[in-house]
């Protein structure tokens, strides 16, 4: 979990992963905006759709399922997309409701840095229990592999982000 200045207008919890892949940025934005291809970077058990038309923008809604050992949706709305370099999604319901979600893409050499940060807005005693007894593990293993796919999608010799093997990119 990170804290930044850059996020500290949003109230909650921040949560960041951040990983360096050596590919374009509009490359990266494209993967992360067409359904089919952010469909390929998602974990197994995980769903993810584009409810409103192409093209994807500010407006778009989009639902997600997660169905591993326990269920999650929720649906969120686009809010802002800076072409190869930001989307920020606000969480419209489920246990989200009220949060942030943001991608950031930046350059770093030869590489693109690739940040994911949710900011959580615990409501609750229960959901603050869940979030800190498993929901936060669960989400941080699943951002990993969600960028490690990334990762692999994004580059030809299908090298690692953190440190997994390139068979073990869709195991929970």
């Amino acid at each position: 979990m990170t804290k930044s200045s850059e996020n500290a207008e949003y109230k909650g919890e921040i949560n960041q992963h951040t990983c360096l892949i050596r590919a374009e940025r509009s490359q990266i934005f494209q993967i992360l905006t067409q359904e089919e291809a952010f469909k390929g970077i998602c974990p197994k058990g995980t769903i993810v759709t584009h409810v409103s038309a192409q093209p994807y923008g500010v407006g778009t809604l989009v639902k997600t399922r997660i169905d591993h050992i326990f269920r999650l949706e929720w649906n969120s709305r686009v809010e802002e997309v800076i072409p190869n370099g930001k989307i920020r999604l606000q969480f419209l319901d489920g246990f989200f409701a009220g949060g942030t979600e943001i991608w950031e893409l930046g350059d770093e050499g030869e590489y693109t840095r690739v940040s994911h940060t949710i900011i959580v807005q615990r409501k609750g005693f229960l959901k603050k229990l869940a979030w800190i007894l498993k929901v936060r593990r669960k989400h941080d293993k699943m951002v990993e592999i969600f960028l490690d796919n990334l990762k692999r999608l994004s580059e030809a010799n299908g090298s690692t982000c953190m440190g997994r093997k390139k068979d073990e990119f869709n195991d929970l």
